[in-house]
This record gives structure tokens, C-alpha cells and sequence, in this order.
């Protein structure tokens, strides 16, 4: 997995320091199998010389390691997993001092303890975790600390947050009670609050105490061999990722099982399968709802253009919107004309969300299905805002002055659309895209939504009960798209974890 994980802490003198990194090294050359004492560029091990004066600058607040490296190697994978005061790299230790001011200052969690996000394509994606471990001679008898991920890929750095956040408040409780026990161990020996309140009237005193030098973190924590076991959670955090996050579409979500044409295959690394670009890609849909198998030739998207002209703009965007939310959508009318109608709607939202009962003899509840079409002499209830209703006209029952469809709904659309909405309307507009090109594209979109509901869901199977508005922004969501989230996650298990 290729993400830097490092300890930051707020010196008292210099600021927001790095004291510790750990990173990935592998080797790719598959045909010498030797093991090796170390897997990455050798000129990586030389890089500790151009950082010796810099760490003679630091106190012993912000000093850890020192020139003394911690190696760990999986030699099955060929990896090396290497740790240090600093980042070897000299571009990586810049980005990673730059995500350290911002992690101890600015980008911090209401009430200051948590997990936040920031990032860019520039200077990466960053997952921030700041806690606080107790020192008795701190400032505020407090030491404030937190851990980075750097990575440069958001999605999947943002899809592991959850593996992220478990194992380092691991790391986090360990280390506190550490510090804990030293805490009250010098308080019992000498509190250090009313030592402080008797010296603010002592010149002496408190000049004492201003050239105090802050502590070495392995002296907060009482523990000798605190970054030996910081380096071994951090290896095991970058091993289990690699092994067991890998990216693959989330087709337990989606409707269509994407079969890919694999004759033009490249050799790649593994875990990845790029494909000749030159050749096409087939994709096979399998669709699995038996009463849509005779419109399994029919693209979607031409179904929801003709029924988008047919009912108006207006009326349109208030059952694309109860299609998305999750509301139940009823037709009425002749038993082809619904379910290709059924067929191009349940197409927006991902399978595992489609409750479908075609040509059904009598009306059921929204809890049964939440798509159902029905004859016109079936019974039906009268409009309400948790069922839209479509009625179709049959044929012989239609004149000059008659719709061919009629919606009836007395629920009210948001004053701020989801974003999801926003860009299925966007896209409906632009005349020039053919339809084959919007099924690619609402299929994309459809994927990252469900990707997004996928990573929420999981955070609220781990126990977390916290609010999750930063994790959204972070995924490119907002309060407009949580009941779109809410819906879509009704398709995943109960318990994720």
C-alpha cells in the first residue's frame, strides 16, 4: 500500500514537528529471488547524512530517533517497511512537514481530539487523527499530538478510513495509558498545579520553569522503547492494508455485473489488470430481474429521455428525486408501457436497492417494494407524499387533449437538490451526448454514489455514532445527499464490520 504513516507532536519551542515516519519500500524485480536486507532504492539508506543538520537544530521535545532507523521486511511480497525520524524522501518530507502545521493547527476536529481530512492533488491526501497524551511539565499538563496518512490517491485513502481510524485509536490508548501512569505517578510525587499557583508570585520560580526544556516523547510515556512499538503497529497497519484493501467496483451495489473482455491484457503489477487501449472493452450486462429480460436490449437512458419529454422538466426531476430517495414508485397503466418504464428508473439506483413487482395482481405496501406497477382496474392509494404515482393512458383512452402520462405526488422537493440529481439533469441537457454515452456515464456516477453510501454504512457498523459531515464533504457529499446515503445503504448488511 503506498501511504506514509508519521507521529507529529506541538513542540513548545520549534511548533508542529514530525518525529516519526514509517514507509512503504518494494521491490518489482520478480526474477531474483534472493531475500535482501532491504527492498527499496539503496540510495534511500544515504539520504540520512542531508538530514543530520537538521536534527541537531531539534530539542529534545521534537527528537526521536535521531540517525537510527527501525527495518522491517515481508519477504513473501518482497517488501520493506522503514522507519525514521524523518522521511527519507526529500519530497515526501516536505509534504508530509506541511501536512503537520496544518494537522496541529488549523485543520482540527471540533473539540480539537478526532479524525479530519484535507488535501489536494498537489500536495496529496492527507487523513489526520490529533489526541492529546498528559505531561505533567507541558503546558496545560498536556502534550498535544496526532497521526498522518499521506496518501495520493483520496478515494482509496478516504475508502479506508474506517481500517485507519480503528487501528490508530489503538495506538492512541496505548500511548496515553503510558503517559498516564507517568502522569500520576509525578503528580503523586509533586502536583505539579499547585507547585505552579506558589511560583506565579516567585520571579525565580517561574523563570525556572520558563527555561525548562520540553520532554523527549519516550520520557512522557515512561516508556524506553516507545517508537520500537509505534514502528511495529505502523508496520502492521501498512501490511494488513496492502493484503486485504484492494480497488475493485462495488458490484454488490451495482445492477449490472460488469464483464470485461480480457484478450488484450498487459502484464502489471498485481492487484491490477490495465487493458490494451487500443482494443474496446465488452461490456456484458446481466440483468437479474427476470420481468426486464425482454428490454435487456433496450439502453435505459432512451427510456428516461422519451419519459422526460413526455412528463416535463418539472415533473421529471420529482420522480428522478423520489427514485433516488428511496420512495416507492407506482404505475398504473398497460403492463408494457410500465415495466419499461420500471425497467428505466430501478436503472438509476443500484441493485441491490431494487424491490421490484411487476403486473402485480393488488397494491403493496412501500415497505414490500419500492417499485410496483399495476392494471388501471387495480386499486390503488390516493396521491401521498411517500408514493409517486405514474399513470399511464392506454392507448384507446387517449385524445388531443389528453397527457399520455400523468404524475400525481404531494411531496415537495428540497430548496438545495442532491448533488446526485444535479448532475443527472446536467447531463440530460446536454443534447450532444448520444445515449450509450449517458448509460457509461450515469453508471459511473451510480458507482461513486454507492461507493460513498458503502464507506458511511461501514463507519456506522464499526459502533462509530459520531457526526460524519466532514467524512462526507471529504467523499464530495453534503446534508442535501444524506437521505439518498441513508436509502442506498438499506442495500448493504446490517453489520458490516
Amino acid at each position: 500500500m503506498n501511504a506514509v504513516i508519521a507521529l507529529c507532536t506541538f513542540c513548545e519551542i520549534h511548533g508542529p514537528k514530525v518525529i516519526f515516519t514509517t514507509q512503504t519500500y518494494r521491490s518489482f524485480d520478480d526474477q531474483n529471488t534472493e531475500e535482501l536486507k532491504f527492498y527499496g532504492p539503496k540510495e534511500i539508506l544515504r539520504e540520512a547524512q542531508a538530514l543530520g543538520s537538521e536534527q541537531q537544530q531539534d530539542c529534545k521535545g521534537c527528537h526521536s530517533l535521531g540517525n537510527l532507523k527501525y527495518l522491517s521486511n515481508e519477504h513473501e511480497t518482497r517488501t520493506s517497511f522503514l522507519s525514521a525520524q524523518q522521511s527519507l524522501m526529500q519530497d515526501i518530507g516536505a509534504l508530509l512537514k506541511y501536512a503537520c502545521i496544518r494537522s496541529l493547527s488549523c485543520e482540527v476536529h471540533p473539540g480539537k481530539e478526532g479524525v479530519c481530512y484535507f488535501g489536494d492533488e498537489t500536495r496529496g491526501h492527507v487523513l489526520s487523527h490529533t489526541f492529546c497524551v498528559k505531561d505533567a511539565q507541558s503546558r496545560g499538563l498536556r502534550r498535544w499530538c496526532s497521526f498522518i496518512v499521506f496518501m495520493r490517491d483520496k478515494q482509496f485513502l478516504l475508502n479506508m478510513w474506517p481500517f485507519f481510524v480503528d487501528n490508530l485509536k489503538e495506538v492512541m490508548r496505548e500511548l496515553q495509558e503510558f503517559a498516564e501512569k507517568k502522569y500520576k505517578a509525578e503528580e503523586a510525587e509533586c502536583p505539579q498545579r499547585v507547585l505552579r499557583l506558589a511560583s506565579v508570585n516567585s520571579s525565580l520560580g517561574s523563570n525556572s520553569h520558563a527555561n525548562k526544556q520540553p520532554r523527549a516523547f519516550s520520557d512522557i510515556t515512561n516508556e524506553k522503547h516507545v517508537f520500537v512499538r509505534i514502528h511495529m503497529w505502523f508496520v502492521w497497519i501498512l501490511s494488513a492494508g496492502a493484503r486485504h484493501f484492494v480497488e475493485i467496483l462495488p458490484v454488490s451495489l451495482l445492477d449490472e455485473e460488469l464483464h470485461f473482455s480480457m484478450e488484450h491484457r498487459n502484464d502489471a503489477e498485481e492487484g491490477f489488470a490495465p487493458l490494451n487501449a487500443k482494443y474496446p472493452i465488452n461490456l456484458n450486462i446481466d440483468n437479474r430481474i427476470p420481468d426486464f429480460k425482454n428490454f435487456s436490449g433496450l439502453n435505459p437512458v432512451t427510456v428516461l429521455r422519451n419519459l422526460r419529454q413526455l412528463l416535463g422538466r418539472d415533473h421529471f426531476r420529482q420522480i428522478i428525486y423520489a427514485v433516488l430517495v428511496g420512495l416507492q414508485i407506482l404505475i398504473r397503466g398497460p403492463h408494457a408501457d410500465a415495466v419499461e418504464t420500471l425497467y428505466g428508473l430501478s436503472s438509476l439506483i443500484p441493485r441491490a436497492c431494487q424491490r421490484v413487482r411487476t403486473q402485480a395482481p393488488e397494491y403493496l405496501e412501500p415497505k414490500i417494494c419500492n417499485f410496483i406497477s399495476v392494471d388501471t382496474l387495480v386499486a390503488v392509494p390516493m396521491p401521498c407524499a411517500e408514493v409517486c404515482r405514474l399513470d399511464i393512458v392506454p392507448v384507446q383512452h387517449r385524445t388531443e387533449d389528453t397527457r399520455s402520462h400523468i404524475l400525481r405526488w404531494t411531496g415537495d422537493l428540497p430548496a438545495k437538490l442532491p448533488t446526485l440529481l444535479v448532475k443527472l439533469e446536467k447531463a440530460f441537457d446536454n443534447q450532444k451526448l448520444a445515449d450509450s454515452v449517458l448509460r457509461v456515464h450515469f453508471s459511473t456516477l451510480k458507482e461513486e454514489w454507492a461507493n460513498i453510501a458503502k464507506v458511511l454504512h461501514t463507519m456506522h457498523g464499526r459502533g462509530y455514532r459520531g457526526n460524519l459531515t466532514s467524512l462526507m464533504i471529504s467523499l464530495g457529499a453534503g446534508s442535501q445527499d444524506k437521505q439518498i446515503l441513508d436509502a442506498w445503504s438499506m442495500g448493504l448488511p446490517s453489520n458490516p464490520a
